[in-house]
């Protein structure tokens, strides 16, 4: 048997890198897993990719910036299995390396419309059906730069946005608690993405300083993340709640 059994999760961003990774493993521990993402054509591949039969997955196309479509994509859920156990807010916009002076207002926004508004609409309405069912699970991806600014990049909407989600995390947990639903996150450093691939794949310069700032010395790895994420959806943690898990090779002890 799973550890995720019978257990029904939505995980956002879910159609490449951690967020895809998080939904195969709780996928592979039993649960059936609704994944969304903007893109509809990525989201229907990872689905693919996860159970290739189409067993205990779902592939709903959303923008969690959008109101209707966060509504809906909980309905869609709720009508699939009839109850939603775990969210994981993993979609996030990335950060606009600009700064301050040079943001518009439009870039600050698109930040903050994605990173804190919409995964504050995503509680909301999968809050509910935790609360009608009296337990749930939820966890929030935050970021190191929610706690501290990082070195050669440029600060604004993103580190604004993740500091917000680590209090939206614990406030929910206040405000949650009488009806046993855990809510958690995790505040990664930098990982092995494909977007930082790319990134340090043109700045060899910049990849070679931010290692220097990372005792481990090395970028994190999103399967790791996913066991993590795992643990924190467990009753293994049944007693935490309201918890912000740096994870970031030690970057943050300087």
């Amino acid at each position: 048997m799973g550890q995720l059994d019978q257990r029904t999760a939505l995980i956002t961003g879910a159609g490449t890198g951690i967020g895809f990774s998080i939904a195969r493993r709780f996928h592979a521990e039993g649960a059936s897993v609704v994944i969304c993402g903007r893109r509809e054509a990525v989201v229907a591949e990872a689905a693919r990719r996860i159970s290739p039969r189409g067993e205990r997955v779902l592939a709903v196309r959303a923008d969690i910036g959008n109101e209707a479509e966060v509504v809906a994509l909980v309905s869609q859920a709720l009508e699939w299995r009839g109850r939603l156990d775990i969210l994981v807010n993993n979609a996030g916009a990335m950060r606009i390396n600009k700064p301050p002076e040079a943001t518009t207002l439009e870039e600050w926004q698109s930040v903050i419309d994605t990173n804190i508004t919409g995964t504050f609409l995503c509680c909301r309405e999968a809050g509910k059906p935790m609360i009608r069912q009296k337990r749930g699970w939820i966890v929030n991806i935050g970021s190191m730069s929610g706690m501290v600014v990082n070195r050669y990049f440029h600060g604004g909407s993103y580190e604004v946005s993740k500091c917000a989600l680590h209090m939206l995390t614990k406030v929910l947990a206040v405000e949650w608690a009488q009806y046993n639903i855990n809510v958690n996150a995790v505040a990664p450093g930098y990982y092995d993405t494909q977007p930082n691939r790319d990134f340090f794949g043109e700045r060899k310069d910049l990849y070679d300083k931010v290692l220097d700032l990372i005792p481990l010395r090395a970028l994190g790895d999103i399967e790791q993340l996913a066991s993590l994420v795992l643990t924190l959806v467990t009753d293994t943690t049944a007693y935490m709640t309201g918890t912000v898990l740096p994870i970031n090779g030690g970057y943050t002890i300087y």
